[in-house]
């Protein structure tokens, strides 16, 4: 990508190859955090603030989840290789993020006429899933966001929260 393409406005649909990294290996099988697809820019880069890109993967259920590197990590996509095989997941956001992220989202209601032309329905006011983990017994745990209440929790039953993949950018420069 040329370091000049970074200049998205709010709501400008932005495309990106495929791109991953490398969270976990186990034997012949990788684990990878990936981006590409389609995201929505919600915050230009300007003034010393990074850009926040979002694309809204619908609702997940907790079965759909396991841990992988102490993160949550959902099979988006696998390529089966002659030596073995690669997983890759969005990457979850960390709480902090989602919640600018929201802010953001809440502050603009002319975003959310986009997410929906875009096919990526949001409810800013809904649950959602976050990278940070609580340990049960033997096992973390991924957690939810409630936005309405601000609270946070564990899987329950019949709860399935929005997930989303967050990516933060500079003129040249990309995180997520």
């Amino acid at each position: 990508m040329e370091q000049n393409e970074n200049n998205w406005k709010i709501g400008e649909e932005v495309s990106f190859p495929w791109t991953s990294t490398t969270l976990k290996t186990s034997g012949k099988t990788f684990y990878k955090h990936f981006y590409g697809s389609r995201f929505i820019c919600i915050r230009p880069a300007d003034e010393g603030k990074r850009g926040i890109l979002i694309k809204v993967l619908g609702k997940t259920s907790p079965q759909d989840i396991m841990m992988v590197g102490g993160e949550p990590f959902c099979k988006d996509d696998r390529d089966e290789l002659v030596t073995g095989k690669s997983y890759f997941s969005y990457r979850f956001p960390a709480l902090s993020d989602l919640k600018e992220a929201l802010a953001i989202i809440r502050e603009n209601p002319k975003l959310l006429p986009i997410f929906d032309k875009a096919g990526m329905h949001l409810n800013p006011d809904s649950t959602f899933w976050i990278r940070e983990s609580v340990r049960k017994i033997l096992f973390r745990k991924p957690q939810i966001y409630d936005s309405r209440t601000g609270s946070l929790f564990t899987t329950t039953d019949g709860t399935s929260p929005y997930r989303i993949a967050l990516l933060f950018f500079l003129k040249d420069e990309f995180t997520y």
